[in-house]
């Protein structure tokens, strides 16, 4: 409309009529109106760029900032440092695992929680990782003389609560096998066992117990548990001391009830999701009661070894747990039980798993074989 307008002016305008007078007029207006519109929608326009152009790197200053030694960079969270691996999580490959050595700078949008060997703690919100030290916050433009940690002083960033003293981890399994067969022979095999952990800053409470039923032909052909409890008290470092209290009973080797109990003393290799590994030993009391052999109690030497390991990217789980019991008054009785096995975590915690269990007693009753040999596909839940 304004250049219909224009032109019509630009013809008029060797005439000076009231018409062309008019026209002009609502030219003006026109030009009045556009530019009106044109300034209400310009600055609703600016301040949408403007803020669009702000909020970009939000979520980029917002991130935490891990520098690697060869100079590359990554933005996302950082989740925690355990075992000598950093666990960081970014926006598009998930929680990726960086092995600490490889790590130069950690720069963090909240302080992160350190916790060094001695039990203590500090926060930073960065870290910077060398050859000599570890530094911390303000000291990382200072001389590298003046070092904030050992690197061998920093155990954890970012710990779990219950390493500080806050709340408890439970962490367990339970396993089921069932096999029913029917034909020229009947068969029925129910195996159960469940293992848990309460641990909390210096205690640890552990509890397993497994159960073996076996019927051929509607007739018993195995019959036996076991029920072990640890109390464990941490007191300096990775070195602990406990108590053990053991009961077991297996009609087929008539054994009515064994009862076990004592002191013991342990050391915590390694303690992680990934790698754990405990020894312990100590002396025991076994009182033993059958159902046709005499009763029989003495002192042992007593034992137990934990390990647990996962493999390929946490594609399967290595894991094997060893307990003795060694006569002390009559050398040549010896009970040794081992359980090695592999555990395939599938989804939702539910998990399958194949085992071998030996089982020697050099002193078991008259009849009863020394030697055990079971091997079960389990399926089960861990958490």
């Amino acid at each position: 409309m304004t250049s219909i307008l224009r032109e019509t002016l630009i013809y008029s305008s060797y005439r000076r009529t009231p018409v062309s007078r008019a026209l002009q007029t609502l030219d003006t207006g026109v030009r009045r109106y556009d530019s009106k519109r044109i300034s209400q929608r310009f600055p609703r326009l600016s301040i949408f760029l403007l803020l669009t152009l702000i909020c970009l790197p939000i979520r980029q200053a917002l991130a935490d900032e891990l520098l690697m030694r060869d100079g590359s960079r990554l933005f996302g969270k950082v989740v925690k440092r355990e075992g000598g691996t950093l666990e960081f999580k970014t926006s598009y490959a998930g929680v990726i695992k960086v092995k600490w050595d490889e790590i130069s700078e950690l720069n963090a949008d909240e302080p992160m929680k350190l916790m060094l060997k001695d039990e203590s703690t500090v926060t930073a919100r960065r870290i910077k990782n060398t050859e000599t030290g570890i530094l911390l916050d303000d000291n990382i433009e200072a001389d590298l003389s003046t070092e904030s940690l050992a690197r061998s002083e920093l155990e954890f960033i970012n710990p779990a609560p219950w390493r500080t003293g806050e709340g408890y981890k439970l962490e367990g399994h339970v396993n089921f096998a069932f096999q029913k067969e029917r034909g020229n022979t009947d068969k029925d095999e129910i195996d159960a066992d469940i293992d848990l952990t309460w641990r909390f800053r210096h205690d640890r409470i552990q509890t397993f117990g497994e159960l073996e039923r076996d019927r051929t032909n509607n007739k018993k052909t195995k019959d036996k548990w076991k029920l072990r409890n640890n109390y464990d008290r941490f007191f300096a470092g990775k070195w602990y001391g406990g108590a053990l209290l053991a009961f077991e009973q297996d009609q087929f080797a008539d054994l009515k009830l064994r009862t076990t109990i004592g002191p013991k003393m342990g050391y915590q290799w390694f303690e992680s999701r990934e790698l754990n590994l405990s020894t312990e030993a100590g002396p025991m009391y076994v009182d033993e009661k059958f159902n046709t052999d005499p009763d029989d109690d003495y002192v042992s030497l007593g034992w137990g070894i934990n390990f647990d390991k996962y493999l390929f990217d946490e594609f399967v789980q290595f894991y094997h747990r060893q307990t003795g019991l060694w006569n002390l008054e009559d050398t040549g009785n010896l009970v040794w039980d081992t359980w090695t096995g592999l555990r395939f975590p599938l989804v939702l915690g539910i998990v399958t798993s194949t085992e071998m269990k030996v089982e020697y007693n050099s002193g078991a009753a008259k009849g009863a074989d020394d030697l055990d040999t079971t091997y079960t596909l389990k399926l089960g839940y861990a958490w």
